[in-house]
C-alpha cells in the first residue's frame, strides 16, 4: 500500500505570479475578521508541509506526503470565498451573526473538502501518480477537510451521506459557487500564487475545478471511494489510518497556530544529553553506594553503557527493573543520550513524551524532571518541558515572552509545543486512538518521538494486541522509539522472540539480588471486616514501632477500617486517610506529611510518631512513601506487586518489611469482585495458590513472569480485533466508541467543595466566569482558574450527589456552609458504600 507507481513533479522556476508578493493584489476575501484568506492559506499550507517535511519517515511516499500536506492547507479553507461566508465573517451584530452562520450556504467545511479532493485528483492526474497511498489520496483529503473544525467520522458514513444526500449538497454547493462569481478571479490568483510560491508544478483551471464539483466530484465519492473504502474491510493494514491522522494533525496544528498565534513558529531547543548526569552529582547519588542506591547506581550505569553502541534499528524497548530502584531518572537520562545520538547520526531530534498512568504522580516527576532540567533553577522556557493534562496549570512561557495569554497558553500546551512532555495515559493513547478534534491535532508529535511509558503494566490486556500493532507502526514507518518501563512487564511484546530489547543487561541478577521485603499471601478464607480488624489490632499493638499501610479495595472498607484504627486510640502515632474522596488539595498535603520527618529517621527517635495510614488503592500509584508493614486486600498481581513497592522502599529499615495479602469479603460477596475484572484475578488466584511460605522479593520477577503467561494464554483479543477493525477501515468514531481506556462502573459527578477561604474566593471566580457574556473572555477566565479550582473537586457517585448538581453548571456544589451535611473533614465526602476501581486518567 505504502509505494506510489509513477513519479513526482519536477520543481519548475517561480511563475509570474510568484515573483510578486501577495501584497501586490488588491486581495479582499477574509479568513477571520483581521485576516486576509490568501494570507491565512499560504501559512496553514507551508506549517502543514513543514510538519511532514521535518519528519523522518520510513515509507517511500514522502515527498508525496509532503505535497499533500501543502495542498490540503492551502484549499482546507477555499469555501470561505463564498458571498455568504464573507458576509458573516464582517458581520458586527451578535445576533445577525448568529443567523448567518445557522445557515447551510454559509458552512464551509464541506465546500473547501471538495475543493481539497478536486486538487488532489488534479495533482494526482497531471504528475501521473497513481498506486498505492496516491489512490487514497484524495478521499484522505476529502475527510480531513471536511472535519477540520470537528471530529473525524467513519470514511464509509461520510461517502455514503454524499451519495445519499446528493441532490441536497449540490443545491447549497451550486448556491455557492454562484455566489463566488465576482470573486472567481481573486480565487484562481490565490491557488496560482500560493502554488507556484512553493513550487508545486500544478495548473489550476478554477473554471473547470468548480465545474468539476458540481458535476463529477459527489458520484465519484459516491461510487469510486466507496468501492475503494469498502475494500478495506479485507485488510488489516493499519497504514493508512496513520497516514490520515498524520495529515489531519498536521492541518489541525497549523490551522490553531496560525488562528490562534498568528502563525508564531516556536523554534526548538537543544537539551545537553548529560542533564541527568548533571543532576546526580549534584545530589550526590553517584558517591552513596550503601542500601539501596548502590542497586540505583549500577542500574544507572548499566543502561548508560549500552547507549554509546545500541543499535538504532531496536525502537521497542524495556526497562524492566525493581520497584524503587531509580527508573524514572534511569529512563529519563537513556531517551536523552539517545536523542542526542540520533541528533547526530540520523539528522532529527526527537521529543521525549515521558506518559504514566495516574494523574497523582504527574506532579511528582514533573517536578524531578524540572530540577533535572533547571539544575535546581527556575524554568524559565516552557519549551523545554511541560505538563500536559486535563487539570494542567495553564501556563506557557518562552524567554523572549514572559507568558502567552491563557487561551495561547493552553493552545501551546495541547500542541506539545516542548521538547520533554510530562502527560498521562490517557492523553497518550486517546491520541493514537480517537476521532477528536482536540486530541488528533498532536498525534504529529508522536513522530519522531521516544515515548516513555512508565508503570504500562496499567493498560488493560484487552488492548495488549492493539497496542503491539499501532507501536510497530509508529515506530517502524514514523520513525518513533518506545521504551516500556515497569517492575512487572506485561507480554504486550515477546522479548524471546526478539520483539522488545532490554535496555539493562542484567536484570535477573536485580532482581534476584533483592531482599528488602516478603509476601505472604494469606488467602486461604476470606474474611469478614470485623475478621480483619481483629487481626489488624493484635499486629498494630503488638509493633508499636512500625509504619502500617493498609490498602482496601472499597471506599466503605477503608472508612471503616479507619475509623476503627482511630478508635483504638494509640500512642505516638499518626493515623492518616487517603481515598479519591478526599479533595486532591487535601490529598497532596497527606502524603507530602506521609514522606515527612519520619521518612528520614530523625536522629532522636523518641520523638519520632509511627504512622498508620489507610487507603484505597490510589496509594499504589508510584506514590513515592515508605511502610515497614503492608496489609492488602486482594487485587490482581500487578497491583500486589505495586502496593509492594510501598514497603521498605529505600531499604533503610532494619528488619524485613512484610507485604500481607487478605481475602475481604461484606454479607454479599468479596470486596474484589466489586472492582477488579474477574480474568485477572483468576490468573492471580492460580499464581499464588498453594503457597504457604513467605515470598522473597528474589523470587518476584519469577512470579510475575508466571503471572502475565497466564493472563497472555487465556485472555481474549475480541476488544483489540474491533479496535484494529476500525484502524484498517478508517471507522474513526466506532474506534472512539469502542477503545475505553477507563471503564466506568457507574455515573458519577463533579462536585466542587468549598473547604476553606481560598475555596470560597475561587468559587466567586467560578460565579464569576459563569455571568461573563463574552465567549472569549468567559474561556479566558475559566482556563485562569481551572488548576486552582481542580484542587477542591472529587468525583462522587451520582446517586448520591445528584441533588448538588446547581442549575446550568456541570459541577455539583457544597458550599462552606453545608460542610457538616456532606463533607467530613477526615474521610471526605459523604456516601453509602461503593466500589471504586483504579483509574487511568
Amino acid at each position: 500500500m505504502e509505494g506510489a507507481s509513477g513519479r513526482r513533479p519536477k520543481s519548475f522556476g517561480r511563475s509570474r505570479m510568484a515573483s510578486m508578493a501577495s501584497e501586490s493584489y488588491s486581495f479582499k476575501l477574509k479568513s477571520h475578521p483581521d485576516k486576509r484568506l490568501v494570507d491565512h492559506l499560504r501559512r496553514v499550507g507551508q506549517l502543514s508541509r513543514k510538519t511532514v517535511r521535518d519528519k523522518s519517515l520510513n515509507i517511500d511516499d514522502k515527498d508525496l506526503l509532503t505535497d499533500a500536506a501543502y495542498l490540503i492547507g492551502v484549499t482546507h479553507d477555499l469555501g470561505k470565498a463564498t458571498k455568504f461566508f464573507q458576509e458573516y465573517i464582517i458581520e458586527t451584530d451578535e445576533r445577525k451573526k448568529r443567523s448567518l452562520k445557522a445557515k447551510d450556504t454559509t458552512h464551509h467545511g464541506l465546500l473547501s473538502a471538495f475543493f481539497a479532493y478536486a486538487v488532489i485528483k488534479e495533482y494526482l492526474h497531471q504528475s501521473e501518480i497513481k498506486g498505492g497511498l496516491a489512490d487514497y489520496l484524495p478521499i484522505i483529503s476529502f475527510l480531513t477537510v471536511k472535519r477540520h473544525h470537528g471530529n473525524l467520522m467513519n470514511a464509509m458514513d461520510e461517502i455514503s451521506e454524499v451519495d445519499a444526500e446528493k441532490d441536497k449538497i449540490l443545491k447549497v454547493a451550486r448556491e455557492q459557487i454562484e455566489s463566488m462569481n465576482m470573486d472567481k478571479t481573486e480565487l484562481s490568483e490565490i491557488l496560482e500564487l500560493l502554488l507556484s510560491e512553493e513550487k508545486i508544478n500544478l495548473k489550476i483551471d478554477i473554471d473547470k475545478i468548480l465545474d468539476y464539483i458540481l458535476q463529477d466530484a459527489p458520484r465519484e465519492i459516491g461510487r469510486k471511494e466507496k468501492r475503494l473504502v469498502r475494500h478495506l474491510n479485507e485488510k488489516s493494514d493499519l497504514y493508512l489510518y496513520f497516514i490520515t491522522q498524520f495529515l489531519y494533525s498536521a492541518l489541525l496544528d497549523a490551522d490553531k497556530t496560525d488562528a490562534g498565534l498568528n502563525g508564531k513558529d516556536l523554534d526548538r531547543l537543544d537539551l545537553p544529553a548529560d542533564l541527568v548526569d548533571q543532576y546526580r552529582d549534584r545530589k550526590g547519588f553517584t558517591s552513596d553506594r550503601n542500601n539501596i542506591n548502590s542497586l540505583r547506581n549500577q542500574i544507572y550505569e548499566d543502561a548508560m553503557v549500552g547507549i554509546s553502541d545500541w543499535n538504532l534499528d531496536n525502537r521497542i524497548l524495556s526497562l524492566n527493573v525493581p520497584t524503587g530502584t531509580g527508573k524514572t531518572l534511569t529512563s529519563l537520562s537513556f531517551a536523552l543520550k539517545l536523542r542526542d545520538r540520533l541528533k547526530k547520526e540520523k539528522n532529527f531530534t526527537p521529543r521525549i513524551i515521558y506518559a504514566l498512568p495516574f494523574l497523582s504522580i504527574i506532579d511528582q516527576n514533573y517536578a524531578v524532571f524540572d530540577d533535572v532540567v533547571t539544575q535546581g533553577g527556575r524554568l524559565k522556557d516552557s519549551r523545554l518541558l511541560l505538563k500536559h493534562h486535563h487539570l494542567a496549570d495553564v501556563s506557557y512561557k518562552t524567554e523572549d515572552n514572559d507568558e502567552y495569554k491563557a487561551d495561547e497558553s493552553l493552545l501551546l500546551l495541547e500542541g506539545w509545543n516542548a521538547e520533554i512532555i510530562v502527560t498521562t495515559f490517557w492523553q497518550y493513547f486517546y491520541t493514537l486512538f480517537s476521532n477528536k478534534n482536540k486530541l488528533l491535532r498532536k498525534f504529529n508529535k508522536l513522530a519522531n518521538s521516544i515515548i516513555i511509558l512508565d508503570e504500562v503494566q496499567a493498560v488493560p490486556h484487552q488492548y495488549w494486541q492493539l497496542i503491539h500493532d499501532a507501536t510497530k507502526m509508529l515506530c517502524e514507518k514514523f520513525n518513533s522509539y518506545v521504551v516500556f518501563v515497569t517492575a512487572t512487564e506485561p507480554l504486550i511484546f515477546d522479548e524471546a522472540i526478539g520483539e522488545i530489547k532490554e535496555i539493562v543487561q542484567k536484570k535477573e541478577e536485580y532482581f534476584r539480588g533483592l531482599d528488602r521485603i516478603e509476601l505472604i499471601p494469606r488467602i486461604e478464607t476470606a474474611l469478614t471486616l470485623e475478621e480483619f480488624k481483629v487481626l489488624l489490632e493484635k499486629d498494630i499493638t503488638g509493633n508499636p514501632e512500625k509504619d502500617f499501610l493498609i490498602v482496601l479495595n472499597t471506599i466503605s472498607a477503608a472508612n471503616d477500617v479507619y475509623n476503627f484504627v482511630k478508635g483504638l486510640e494509640l500512642v505516638n502515632t499518626e493515623n492518616f486517610y487517603l481515598s479519591t474522596n478526599v479533595i486532591p488539595k487535601e490529598r497532596l498535603e497527606r502524603i507530602r506529611k506521609i514522606k515527612g520527618p519520619s521518612e528520614k529517621r530523625e536522629a532522636n527517635e523518641s520523638l519520632r510518631k509511627r504512622k498508620v495510614i489507610v487507603s484505597t488503592q490510589l496509594i499504589e500509584a508510584g506514590v513515592d512513601i515508605d511502610a515497614d508493614m503492608v496489609y492488602r486486600d486482594f487485587a490482581p498481581m500487578d497491583s500486589i506487586n505495586q502496593v509492594a513497592g510501598r514497603c521498605n522502599r529505600n531499604s533503610a529499615k532494619a528488619d524485613k518489611g512484610t507485604v500481607s495479602i487478605f481475602i475481604l469479603k461484606d454479607d454479599r460477596k468479596e470486596f474484589y469482585k466489586y472492582i477488579y475484572d474477574p480474568f485477572l484475578m483468576s490468573k492471580t488466584l492460580d499464581t499464588l495458590k498453594n503457597i504457604n511460605d513467605p515470598i522473597k522479593e528474589s523470587d518476584f520477577l519469577e512470579l510475575n513472569n508466571k503471572y502475565f503467561k497466564a493472563v497472555k494464554m487465556g485472555m481474549g483479543d475480541e476488544k483489540s480485533k474491533e479496535n484494529l477493525a476500525c484502524l484498517a477501515q478508517l471507522s474513526f468514531r466506532d474506534l472512539s466508541k469502542k477503545f475505553k481506556l477507563i471503564e466506568e462502573d457507574y455515573p458519577k459527578v463533579n462536585v466542587f467543595v468549598e473547604l476553606d477561604e481560598t475555596a470560597i474566593e475561587i468559587w466567586k471566580k467560578y460565579q464569576d466566569m459563569r455571568m461573563e457574556k463574552d465567549l472569549k473572555e468567559r474561556i479566558r477566565k475559566k482556563l485562569e482558574i481551572r488548576k486552582e479550582f481542580s484542587e477542591y473537586v472529587i468525583s462522587a457517585p451520582e446517586k448520591f450527589a445528584h441533588s448538588l448538581i446547581i442549575e446550568d453548571s456541570e459541577f455539583g456544589y457544597i458550599s462552606n456552609a453545608e460542610l457538616p451535611n456532606y463533607y467530613d473533614m477526615e474521610t471526605g465526602f459523604m456516601r453509602a458504600g461503593a466500589g471504586v476501581g483504579s483509574m487511568i486518567i
